[in-house]
């Protein structure tokens, strides 16, 4: 009896460090994109500068609400999913537009290329994370322009995050997703909380190739309908 109650305790004790270290990762991500933009705002005296970076930080701060409100959803219930249908180049454009800042002041630049207009399943703010999660990673371990590449396969939207960098090293490999795996000012569980967001709504996260680093988002892709031409009358 003592042997099993001493069980459930660790158990419960290694989940609740785990909620915590991830929570952790989660909030850090971002609360650095809104500091940056407070940054930004401190910098300028343009009005319509603070304005538009005001607006920005104003957004952020409803996907750092959602992040907690889901860390606190999945906290109760972990199968608890909020996956719906939305426009993936909004997500993207966001992203850019917020890490653009910390780019250019590392004298480095982050652009879009692909495929446009896709719809994808998923959670929005989850994926913003995923994709967050990949450009602090090239932002602080890769070098030169990094590049967001969206493209099909299949039925499957795909999102590329890769830059100019030396890449993964080759004694991590497969193993770049465990937790235990760090590298220089990292946590240790970016990447592996990232994948973990990834397949809470059905898609998944991968690392394609090592050098040059190239990471890839897979997520379920809706099609339209075809519109019916107009039948002609006579």
């Amino acid at each position: 009896m003592l042997d099993s109650s001493a069980e459930r305790i660790a158990r419960m004790l290694t989940a609740e460090r785990r909620l915590a270290a991830d929570a952790s990762h989660q909030l850090r991500t971002p609360l650095t994109a809104l500091s940056m933009r407070l940054e930004e705002i401190t910098l300028t005296e343009d009005l319509d500068t603070v304005k538009e970076e005001a607006t920005i930080a104003l957004t952020q701060v409803e996907r750092l609400t959602d992040v907690v409100q889901r860390l606190l959803t999945d906290s109760r219930d972990p199968r608890t999913g909020s996956a719906v249908v939305f426009d993936l180049d909004e997500v993207v454009k966001q992203q850019i537009e917020e890490w653009r800042p910390a780019y250019r002041s590392a004298g480095r630049a982050i652009v879009h290329s692909g495929k446009h207009g896709m719809q994808a399943v998923g959670t929005p703010g989850a994926v913003a994370q995923v994709l967050a999660a990949l450009i602090e990673n090239s932002l602080m371990h890769g070098g030169g322009t990094v590049a967001l590449r969206t493209r099909v396969t299949g039925n499957q939207a795909v999102i590329e995050v890769t830059d100019e960098g030396p890449g993964v090293p080759a004694d991590l490999g497969a193993r770049i997703f465990e937790r235990s795996i760090s590298g220089r000012n990292s946590t240790g569980i970016g990447l592996a909380v990232a994948r973990d967001l990834a397949e809470a709504d059905g898609g998944r996260l991968e690392m394609l190739q090592q050098q040059p680093p190239v990471f890839a988002l897979f997520l379920s892709r809706v099609t339209r309908p075809r519109q019916e031409p107009e039948p002609t009358v006579r």
